[in-house]
């Protein structure tokens, strides 16, 4: 697949470029190193998507890792709005992104002068798909909670790179990924959800990223009555679950219908079908959307 970014404009640290010529220095240690963090935004119709919540996810990795941030979160929207606006996006994909910066060669943070900021607005489908997707169970242990915290949404992603290679050795959509314990973490980006028993069941975030859209569906669960667990997960019950899809800014919701070649029932699920669409028809409630170009009046 070519990946063409013309016509789309970057911000880089200070500058809008076009998408074309965005880079960075080598000697970036988010390049060298994976030190860095990111967000993954989405844009409905012109209108992002809960980015008060996503920045202050942003804000929180950069605590995590002892990154200063350069503009406040108001200053980082408005960056992020420009950015959309003068690439002429209304569906979009969006991500800043912070890194350590241009230092010196070595692990040490102290040889970076200061962070970098760069901001990208896309199109981009589904990551996964719309259609129900089989998953394999992986082997590759996510890290966290001992090494880099899931809560932060850092850049190193090299687990989930491997393990996203066993799924498609398997010709599987995608690789569920246990913890330290043996417990469900996630997929290899986006967060996981089982129906068992009528009950919506989900990971902790003990090695599992907080997600946005995960807290969108236990939201909008509750409000619907639909009964939901926050607990331990173990692949033996997702062999036998009623149904199973995965969630995330990127994927939206994707059904699940089959674990390492065990069939799910998850088409048609009740469950399923009601967190879906008050998922959707919350995307589309004012509440929770920045309309982009009346942001910057234009």
């Amino acid at each position: 697949m070519t990946w063409d970014p013309s016509g789309l404009t970057v911000y880089v640290d200070g500058e809008y470029v076009d998408g074309t010529e965005a880079t960075i220095p080598i000697w970036d240690h988010g390049l060298l190193y994976g030190d860095g963090i990111f967000e993954g935004m989405r844009l409905f119709s012109g209108s992002l998507f809960r980015p008060h919540d996503h920045l202050e996810r942003l804000a929180s990795s950069a605590r995590g890792l002892g990154l200063e941030l350069t503009l406040g979160p108001d200053e980082i929207l408005d960056v992020i709005c420009e950015v959309i606006v003068r690439s002429g996006l209304e569906d979009a994909h969006v991500r800043p992104i912070v890194t350590r910066g241009f230092g010196a060669p070595g692990l040490d943070p102290a040889r970076c002068e200061r962070t970098a900021l760069i901001v990208a607005a896309y199109p981009f489908p589904p990551l996964l798909g719309s259609d129900p997707i089989s998953v394999i169970v992986s082997s590759i242990t996510r890290k966290a909670p001992r090494s880099v915290g899931a809560h932060v949404k850092s850049l190193n992603y090299v687990d989930a790179v491997l393990a996203k290679r066993q799924a498609n050795a398997a010709g599987a959509g995608d690789a569920v990924m246990l913890d330290h314990l043996g417990a469900v973490a996630e997929c290899t980006a986006a967060n996981v959800f089982a129906v068992i028993g009528g009950t919506l069941v989900t990971p902790t975030v003990r090695s599992a990223l907080p997600g946005i859209t995960r807290r969108t569906i236990l939201e909008v669960a509750e409000e619907l009555g639909i009964p939901a667990e926050v607990r331990d997960l173990w692949p033996m019950e997702l062999y036998t679950a009623d149904a199973m899809f995965a969630t995330g800014s990127g994927a939206g919701i994707v059904p699940i219908d089959r674990v390492d070649g065990n069939r799910l029932p998850t088409v048609g699920d009740p469950v399923v079908a009601a967190v879906r669409d008050a998922y959707w028809a919350r995307t589309r409630d004012p509440h929770f959307l920045v309309p982009v170009r009346e942001r910057i009046g234009t």
